[in-house]
């Protein structure tokens, strides 16, 4: 990943947290489908990540295959927490916060195999 592409990411997540006081959901959401995004892109096109392969924290990147079942467990708990969160009638916006953090994290953890694969 270059630099002007880890800058743009850092400014999309940080605009989703302050997004997050205002339109909480949506934020949350949109955090979520920007993770599930990447972890789509980063498989090669034979060897597309599906849910098995992601709960088991495999995923294919390009050179190597990242083999990581706690990142898996990661990458469904916040996937289960963001319907969790959407069955909560009016959840606070230090919840919806944490979450963008916790989908953020796992981004960074992601670019950090990408880094490995180039």
């Amino acid at each position: 990943m270059n630099i002007i592409h880890a800058g743009k990411a850092q400014m999309e997540w940080a605009a989703l947290k302050k997004e997050a006081t205002v339109f909480p959901i949506y934020s949350m959401r949109k955090a979520w489908d920007v993770l599930e995004k990447e972890i789509q892109d980063l498989s090669t096109y034979p060897n597309k990540a599906n849910s098995q392969s992601i709960l088991l924290g495999k995923i294919d990147m390009g050179s190597i295959t990242v083999l990581d079942p706690r990142l898996g467990n990661l990458i469904h708990s916040l996937q289960y927490t963001k319907l969790s969160i959407e069955g909560i009638q009016s959840p606070p916006t230090s919840m919806i916060v944490e979450y963008i953090q916790a989908c953020e994290r796992v981004h960074w953890i992601l670019d950090n195999y990408r880094k490995l694969a180039s």
